[in-house]
């Protein structure tokens, strides 16, 4: 062989090198480049973690706690009442039995950090899922990133380490395989499992069943005509089996098909609506409820006079359901704005992409993500403090933790005690109190619309725990059966002087 077909075969084979080096440098670089809309859709996620790390625990979740410490210590399902004095071994059905025994053993596991997992974590893994709907709804990158950010507002209405938000990333997984599901219809397996698991963490399961039982209406109505249609009618059987499986698999809890009426009953009470403030209708006073109910309504309605593109009707009905759902209670408002979302999708103002994917993209989104949890916050697991109207009196807890006898306590500050191992009055399982007018009963107390020492008297409450300059405590200020004996915060203790 001569010299030169040896230089020629040299060359040739350094130019295949290069020429493999060069495509696995573009084939790595098309992968690593990422739409810009990836820095505000981290964003928002991270936010959720931001606003979660900078308010302590503070009402229902201490029950929850509580309930599934006891759980995880007696290795059963709590069927009784072991946190009151009014109605000690009262029949509890502990529909959140799940949350609250998961809660329970992540906290155990891997700390108070947890706290903030299942809260902030479940939350933003709702708005992720939704991206994946959304994108397979057709909407640009750029529209899908301000979905992202009116999702994540949303959910912040709701973010708290409670069971409900868990029900929001369910929400948000069900939308997305039935979105899959469209395309592949055995996407439809996964949904009879996640009903098992809504059910048995949280009671919004119900609103699961509904959206599966639009979707067996939807197959058996004929087409709409109009810009209004169903996107793509799925199956009569798959559908209709998956709606009946699924109904089958809520029952697999330990309290089988009662938990199905406990569910509904609770959530038309008129009990929790008179009472408790997130079961009623949404305060407009405030510019936030107003835009993200009203808000979503006006472009819906902006968009159906000026755009000619088709909506998806399955999409409008749940968020028409759910738009009268939170007229009603504002507690429904994170699913409404998923709901808006999902509709918003497909009434996108962007039609092209005028922004390219960039390499930059994915660091940019991890330096905003670390400045939005970085820095200093409060401890995981700490209590409400300095937080207006949801502290939590650490100071005064622990001193009538010290005590022996029965506390009448705030609604509020009673999920706290039953965390401190203080046996209460009344708390946020306002639903085991049904029916045996203890309800009433706290409320004429802390209205004064009833005489307080005969309340306490038949009780034997010895200690009062209560806001300062509330009707309450002024009252025992100047009732010479008792005695101001701390004075923390917001918080006052009472004792009792002499015997019942």
């Amino acid at each position: 062989m001569s010299a030169d077909a040896i230089d020629e075969s040299g060359a040739s084979s350094v130019a295949h090198e290069r020429s493999r080096a060069n495509g696995a440098n573009r084939f790595v670089g098309t992968r690593l480049r990422f739409h810009p809309a990836i820095i505000v859709i981290i964003g928002a996620c991270a936010a959720l973690f931001h606003q979660m790390m900078h308010v302590g625990l503070s009402g229902d979740v201490y029950f929850h706690w509580a309930a599934g410490v006891w759980m995880l210590d007696h290795h059963s399902v709590i069927r009784s009442d072991v946190f009151s004095y009014t109605v000690a071994g009262h029949h509890w059905l502990a529909d959140e039995w799940g949350y609250e025994v998961a809660l329970a053993w992540l906290v155990r596991t891997f700390g108070a950090g947890s706290f903030w997992l299942v809260s902030a974590g479940s939350c933003s893994a709702a708005v992720l899922l939704g991206v994946a709907t959304w994108r397979r709804a057709g909407a640009a990158w750029l529209w899908v990133a301000a979905l992202s950010v009116l999702a994540a507002v949303g959910l912040v209405e709701g973010l708290a380490a409670r069971p409900q938000d868990p029900s929001y990333m369910l929400f948000a997984a069900e939308l997305l395989l039935l979105s899959l599901a469209r395309g592949r219809t055995r996407w439809l397996i996964a949904l009879p499992p996640l009903l098992l698991v809504w059910a048995n963490v949280h009671g919004s399961f119900l609103l699961g069943l509904g959206v599966l039982g639009l979707e067996v209406l939807w197959s058996v109505l004929p087409e709409f005509p109009g810009r209004l249609r169903v996107s793509r009618r799925l199956p009569i059987r798959p559908i209709a089996a998956t709606a009946a499986i699924s109904i089958g698999a809520t029952f697999v809890n330990p309290h089988g098909v009662a938990l199905v009426d406990y569910a509904f009953h609770v959530g038309s009470s008129t009990e929790l609506t008179s009472l408790i403030q997130e079961w009623q209708s949404p305060n407009f006073h405030g510019l936030l409820v107003l835009f993200l109910v009203v808000g979503p309504l006006l472009w819906l309605i902006g968009a159906l006079g000026i755009s000619d593109s088709p909506l998806a009707l399955e999409d409008v009905v749940i968020a028409v359901a759910l738009l009268i759902a939170t007229l009603h209670a504002v507690r429904f408002l994170p699913y409404l704005v998923l709901a808006w979302c999902a509709v918003l999708s497909r009434a996108t103002p962007l039609r092209k992409e005028s922004i390219r994917p960039s390499i930059l993209s994915l660091p940019i989104a991890i330096a905003l993500a670390a400045a939005l949890v970085a820095g200093p916050h409060i401890a995981a697991g700490a209590p409400a403090q300095g937080q207006s109207e949801n502290d939590m009196p650490v100071a005064a807890a622990a001193f009538v933790q010290r005590q022996h006898g029965n506390v009448f306590s705030t609604y509020w500050w009673n999920d706290y005690l039953i965390h401190l191992g203080v046996p209460v009055f009344v708390d946020g399982r306002t639903d085991l109190y049904f029916g045996t007018g203890i309800l009433s009963t706290y409320v004429n107390v802390s209205s004064l619309d009833v005489e307080p020492d005969t309340v306490f008297r038949h009780w034997d409450v010895q200690w009062v725990l209560w806001n300062r300059s509330s009707a309450l405590s002024t009252y025992l200020l100047k009732d010479r059966h008792w005695r101001l004996v701390l004075s923390s915060g917001d918080a006052e203790v009472f004792q009792h002087l002499g015997s019942w």
